[in-house]
């Protein structure tokens, strides 16, 4: 897949040459390694997509992106962020994205939270009854559209998008607004792309990374 749009350079030629013919295996069997853009310093494992572990797909497990010298994407755009959602913007959004009409919102809620702390389960009230999303991309889904701005790490301001960057987040209402206190950017399932690269700095190599 797309990385950077970068272009063949002779150092992935030589990355794919002393990797061939190695796979990844659990169980004695090939597996399927999941990936996304940044992770919030934690991934998670599978129920975020609604699917039961199982001896099949349990490697695929919470664990901590992180060194001695602490998490390696602590400095990178989308650790952290935080996004601004006026009362009236996530009104019509949640009423778009999930179909339901429920009026005004007044409150959002995290009712379950998974491996990492990844919001499994949302409830959003409004002043004409209630709708509750499941699962990661749901959630980001029906938070997500446009019509608002979300802060990077770095203190950068960026456009709203389809999705909201990821569904680790905490949930605040704020001088008229509702504010979602976020970290990373995907999924969150497998491994960190900027995690990887993040590790590769710092001299780890492909086993380890």
């Amino acid at each position: 897949q797309v990385y950077g749009n970068s272009k063949r350079c002779e150092s992935t030629n030589q990355a794919v040459q002393e990797t061939n013919g190695e796979a990844v295996y659990y169980n004695g069997k090939l597996v399927t390694t999941y990936y996304y853009s940044t992770s919030c310093g934690k991934t998670t494992d599978v129920r975020a997509w609604g699917t039961k572990i199982s001896e099949k797909n349990k490697y695929l497990q919470s664990v901590k992106v992180k060194g001695k010298q602490g998490y390696y994407e602590k400095d990178l755009p989308w650790y952290r962020w935080k996004a601004y959602l006026p009362v009236e913007t996530i009104s019509n959004l949640v009423g778009i994205n999930t179909g339901k009409d429920i009026g005004t919102v007044t409150d959002v809620e995290v009712t379950e939270r998974g491996a990492g702390g990844i919001a499994l389960g949302i409830k959003i009230t409004g002043e004409k009854g209630t709708v509750t999303v499941e699962t990661e991309n749901k959630i980001r889904a029906a938070l997500g559209g446009s019509g608002y701005r979300i802060e990077q790490n770095d203190g950068t301001m960026a456009d709203s998008r389809t999705l909201l960057p990821s569904a680790f987040f905490t949930v605040e209402k704020k001088d008229g607004q509702f504010v979602l206190n976020g970290g990373g950017f995907g999924h969150g399932i497998g491994m960190s792309q900027n995690g990887a690269n993040e590790m590769a700095k710092c001299g780890k190599d492909y086993r380890e990374i």
